[in-house]
């Protein structure tokens, strides 16, 4: 007996070394190979795109990414994995580029030398705070990035925290296809500046002064085309600064009227074959508050007449000039004066119409790149973009409608000048909605001036007594080449006060990389950038929901609850009955 439990013990302990070797074995040799992960998230979030794969994979230069952190160990608790989380989306970018990225990561928490070097850069520390069992503090901490690529400026990601992990694709893939691109994309942007009110500029007149310039409103646009690399060149639509010959596409924000020969130019670079954004507002509100004991505001509409009527209906487009008014609504927030015991003091109070529309992803082409999963834009005082079908197959163009307003949407006679009420109201209006507030249009445009000829420039006073006359020469001729032409019916969307609300800048971006030849870039960020918003329930909706989940759950609940009883009660009653016929048989 003591034998085999001898040999027992021995075998037990043979077994248990071996496979202890084993294990070993196996960890060292599977320890660098790669784990299989599943992304089980709707839009692929952890998915490497197919584009960003072609642009690593078409890399013919290493592009140096260097990432600069503080250790785990010095850490926030919160923050303790986040270097492990960033090398391994890394790694699989490197497996990707197959050589041609290159990652490293360096340690700047005690490095002075290295700190200086990256504060010149625009890096430096930043606070977070931090949870550490029962004690509350604020450390700071390293975590930037750069990205650079032959003798190209750097690209920065200052801040690399947990929360920017699900857009890494994009911080990276963007800047590492922007610097190894070619050529920029060169971007011409019309944005008409904002005239001073006459009864103000007589004022300053009056008291002997200068009336300030016109303000420039689209300056904004240039700045982010700028930031995302293009190269945005403003220009006047003049003799002097027309629309350069090489430029990849052209912004147009309508806002103001504009001269028959700014409306040739821009119809010559259209059937040249540049792309073209085109923002078309057929009219503004002003907003004054309400006099005397009335809290509210009185509403005026001022009627714009843009220039560009004959252009769009000689290609099959008109932006409608009636009032589009709809349920789903944005707040903006106005100044105010008021009176506090005497004392007048300036606030802001939010203000909510139906011309503040508010459009949600549903109300977009889910399959355009150009705007498919963003979440919200802010639709100021714009109106329906109306289609004709038959000139526009007429011309040869197909039109796709990007943008809708919501089905709870309805339109309203043009009136100018101060508004009623009842027109903001709902009450008693018939809901004509959807209507189509983007439309992307392609194809060979036509040459709307081809009858009339090439208008002149306006005579300029001030160059007419400086210069003799001469003789203009007439433009070059263009060859016809098809293009696409973006029409938006709201310019004021677009505006430096307007652009960063909601995602409007996102929806000009995408339009932006969408014709300026960058697709690729789309499929990158519109994944990133997914926003789920709840839709609009209706009051009665909502009653029916209240009835379901308060009345009819627990009252099905009840019900099932009695029928279980009552089974429970026959299935007791027929187990007795049983026993007491087994007990009479076996009497017997």
């Amino acid at each position: 007996m003591n034998s085999k439990r001898r040999n027992f013990r021995i075998t037990f302990a043979v077994a248990t070394v071996l496979l202890l070797a084993i294990a070993v074995f196996l960890m060292s040799v599977l320890n660098n190979l790669q784990g299989a992960r599943v992304d089980m998230t709707d839009d692929g979030l952890f998915t490497m795109s197919p584009a960003a794969v072609e642009i690593l994979q078409e890399l013919q230069v290493p592009v140096q990414v260097k990432l600069y952190i503080t250790p785990s160990e010095k850490m926030p608790q919160q923050l303790r994995t986040l270097e492990r989380d960033i090398n391994e989306q890394m790694r699989n970018f490197e497996g990707v580029a197959d050589g041609m990225l290159e990652y490293s990561v360096f340690n700047p928490q005690d490095d002075e030398e290295m700190q200086q070097t990256l504060m010149a850069k625009g890096i430096q520390p930043f606070q977070v705070r931090s949870v550490d069992k029962d004690e509350i503090g604020v450390k700071l901490i390293w975590s930037a990035m750069t990205i650079a690529y032959k003798d190209k400026p750097e690209e920065i990601l200052p801040q690399v925290l947990p929360q920017n992990l699900p857009a890494l694709e994009q911080d990276i893939i963007g800047p590492v296809y922007r610097l190894t691109r070619d050529k920029t994309p060169k971007i011409a942007v019309f944005g008409p500046r904002k005239e001073v009110d006459q009864q103000l500029a007589m004022m300053y007149m009056q008291q002997g002064m200068q009336p300030p310039a016109p303000e420039d409103q689209f300056t904004l646009i240039s700045e982010f085309l700028n930031q995302e690399h293009y190269e945005a060149v403003p220009v006047e639509l003049t003799e002097q600064s027309p629309i350069p010959e090489d430029a990849d596409l052209l912004i147009v924000m309508a806002l103001t009227a504009l001269n028959q020969r700014q409306v040739y130019e821009i119809n010559r670079a259209l059937s040249g074959g540049i792309p073209v954004i085109m923002g078309v507002q057929a009219h503004e509100y002003g907003y004054r508050p309400g006099q005397g004991q009335s809290r509210g505001w009185s509403i005026s509409g001022q009627n714009i007449e843009t220039g560009l009527e004959h252009l769009l209906a000689g290609i099959g487009i008109h932006v409608s000039e009636d009032h589009l008014l709809d349920t789903s609504m944005e707040v903006i927030d106005l100044p105010r004066e008021v009176n506090l015991g005497g004392l007048r003091m300036q606030t802001r109070e939010p203000v909510q119409l139906p011309v503040q529309i508010r459009v949600t992803e549903t109300q977009m082409l889910q399959d355009s790149p150009l705007v498919n999963r963003i979440g919200t834009l802010f639709y100021l005082w714009g109106t329906p973009v109306l289609l004709d079908v038959t000139k526009l197959s007429e011309n040869g163009l197909q039109a796709t409608n990007l943008i809708e307003s919501s089905s709870n949407s309805w339109l309203d006679s043009w009136s100018e000048g101060p508004l009623p009420a009842s027109v903001f109201s709902p009450d008693g209006k018939e809901m004509t909605g959807p209507h189509v507030l983007a439309v992307l249009v392609e194809g060979q445009f036509p040459d709307t001036f081809e009858t009339s000829g090439v208008p002149d420039w306006p005579a300029d006073p001030a160059a007419a007594a400086e210069e003799a006359p001469g003789v203009t020469e007439p433009p070059a001729p263009v060859q016809p080449q098809p293009g696409q032409l973006l029409v938006i019916g709201s310019a004021k969307m677009f505006d430096n006060n307007i652009l960063g609300a909601s995602q409007n800048a996102l929806l000009l971006m995408n339009a932006v990389d969408y014709m300026a030849g960058s697709q690729d870039l789309l499929t990158i960020r519109s994944k990133l950038l997914t926003q789920r918003v709840i839709r609009p329930v209706e009051t009665g909706e909502k009653l029916i929901w209240r009835i379901v989940v308060i009345l009819l759950v627990p009252l099905g609940l009840t019900v099932f609850g009695f029928m279980r009883a009552g089974m429970r009660r026959k299935d007791a009653t027929n187990y007795r009955q049983d026993l007491k016929r087994n007990a009479r048989g076996a009497s017997r």
